[in-house]
């Protein structure tokens, strides 16, 4: 069955209509993380928010990418 065929057979049919269809029970999980408390200088500060605002991406994300930049440059010592 192609892939037009398969979409086609799924926009008329659900999956609980067939009698041996059974939820799965395949969870997907977040690796667990660990929340850090971090103090920075206002200045600091000032230069994440800019930087956050001119690419877009949340203050703690542009952090965490940061620290994960370093972390992955001194794995490859």
């Amino acid at each position: 069955m192609d892939d037009e065929s398969l979409s086609d057979f799924w926009e008329e049919h659900e999956p609980e209509t067939f009698s041996s269809w059974e939820e799965g029970d395949l969870v997907f999980k977040r690796p667990p993380k660990k929340l850090i408390q971090l103090r920075l200088d206002p200045r600091d500060i000032r230069v994440i928010d800019k930087e956050s605002k001119q690419t877009g991406i949340d203050r703690a994300q542009l952090v965490r990418s940061w620290v994960k930049e370093k972390i992955n440059q001194l794995e490859k010592r």
